[in-house]
C-alpha cells in the first residue's frame, strides 16, 4: 500500500490548520510550527513512495522537522510494509525521547504520542486518538522543560503544545485514510 494518500490528506489538514498552529506556537515559541509543518508536507506530497518522510525532514528543517519526521518515517513504513503501527510508533517515540531529551510531562509532542501508543496496543486507532487528545489537552497545564517554551513566562503554562496538537492531527488523518 502506498503512503501517498496519507501524505496528501495530511498536507490538506495542515493547510487548514496552519494559522491555528502558528498561533499556538506564537504563545510559547517562535510562531512558525504550522508553516514549518506545511512546508515539509508540501515537499513530501511530491516525493516518491518510500521517500516522503525524508523529503518532509529535509524541507521542514530544524529540530521539529527531524522529530516529526521520525513519526512520519514510521507511519510511512507502516503503510507501505504493513509493519504494525504500534511497533513503529513505539520506535519513533523512543527515538524522539532520546534525541530531544524529553519525557511525558515535559510539554511536548510526547505528551500526546506516548499515551496514544499505550492505547493503540490494547484498543486500536480510535483508542489511540482519544488518548492522544487527552495528552494534548493536558499540555495546557504543564510548564515546558524542553524547547523554546521553557524560556517563556511560566514555561507556556495555559497554552496547548502545538506539537501535541500535530500528533493528534497525524493520527486523525491516518484514521481517515485507513477507513
Amino acid at each position: 500500500m502506498s503512503a501517498e494518500p496519507f501524505f496528501l490528506a495530511l498536507k490538506k489538514r495542515f493547510a487548514v490548520e496552519v494559522d491555528q498552529l502558528n498561533a499556538l506556537d506564537a504563545a510559547i515559541g517562535d510562531g512558525d510550527h504550522g508553516a514549518t509543518m506545511l512546508r515539509g508536507l508540501t515537499k513530501a506530497e511530491t516525493a516518491a513512495d518510500g521517500a516522503r518522510a525524508k523529503a518532509f525532514m529535509r524541507a521542514s528543517g530544524g529540530a521539529s522537522g527531524t522529530l516529526f519526521g521520525l513519526i512520519l518515517l514510521e507511519i510511512e513504513a507502516h503503510l507501505e510494509t504493513n509493519a504494525t503501527l504500534h511497533e513503529r510508533l513505539t520506535r519513533a517515540c523512543a527515538r524522539i525521547c532520546d534525541l530531544g531529551e524529553v519525557a511525558v510531562g515535559d510539554k511536548s509532542m510526547v505528551d500526546a504520542l506516548s499515551p496514544a501508543i499505550d492505547a493503540l496496543g490494547s484498543g486500536g486507532l480510535e483508542a489511540a486518538i482519544a488518548a492522544a487528545m487527552v495528552g494534548r489537552d493536558g499540555t495546557k497545564d504543564l510548564s515546558a522543560r524542553r524547547g523554546r517554551a521553557q524560556y517563556v513566562e511560566n514555561g507556556g503554562r495555559g497554552h496547548l503544545d502545538p506539537g501535541a496538537v500535530s500528533v493528534v492531527h497525524f493520527l486523525e488523518v491516518l484514521r481517515e485514510v485507513a477507513a
